[in-house]
């Protein structure tokens, strides 16, 4: 018995360390984020105020978020692909000001070029009249048409929904202060919020 004892004694000594050792060499997968929201400020970081102030809004409600300038497009959509096909993100949602929307247009075109869907894109203010990937599932364009912003147009195979919203009416927007307009960050807000299209 006791002699059984003993060998059951080392048998645990041999086996708890190299159990050990298995389980920590194994990696951590990556913590899933249901939803990833890209926002890109225009010409001049310091003139889309109104997308900081998005920006700081989902922070609080534990969205992951990423700012960044317009000029940095190609580079977001290529991180959004690697994402959505590693499958740590589940939703794509974009948001783009004034030279930012048309960046913002552009990461969902690559991203469909890489056969991903973009569950929302916002554009403010659009400077330069583009196209509506077929892949957004929606779109919403809040511009000012009085000043220099332009309405979008849906691109050949678009079955998304897509709404040029025309705040020409309000005299007091201009190309800056329609980012901050609070009827329309309470909408965008809600709209991320609820955004369930799978990127993948």
């Amino acid at each position: 018995m006791a002699r059984a004892a003993a060998c059951l004694f080392v048998m645990l000594l041999v086996f708890l360390p190299t159990h050990a050792g298995l389980a920590q060499s194994q990696p951590h997968p990556a913590t899933a984020v249901r939803e990833k929201v890209f926002l890109l400020r225009g010409f001049t970081n310091v003139l889309s105020p109104g997308i900081d102030e998005l920006a700081q809004e989902l922070k609080e409600k534990n969205v992951e978020t990423e700012v960044a300038n317009h000029r940095f497009a190609l580079s977001l959509a290529s991180e959004a692909i690697d994402d959505c096909k590693s499958g740590r993100v589940q939703t794509i949602a974009l948001v783009g000001h004034s030279f930012g929307a048309t960046g913002a247009l552009m990461m969902a075109d690559r991203l469909n070029k890489a056969g991903m869907r973009v569950a929302l894109v916002v554009t403010l203010d659009p400077v330069i009249k583009s196209s509506v990937p077929a892949n957004v599932h929606r779109l919403e364009n809040f511009y000012v048409s009085s000043g220099v912003g332009t309405s979008l147009q849906p691109a050949a195979n678009f079955h998304g929904s897509l709404k040029n919203i025309d705040l020409k009416g309000d005299p007091g927007l201009g190309h800056i202060s329609v980012t901050t307009l609070p009827a329309m960050q309470k909408q965008v807000l809600h709209d991320i919020l609820t955004a369930n299209t799978r990127c993948g």
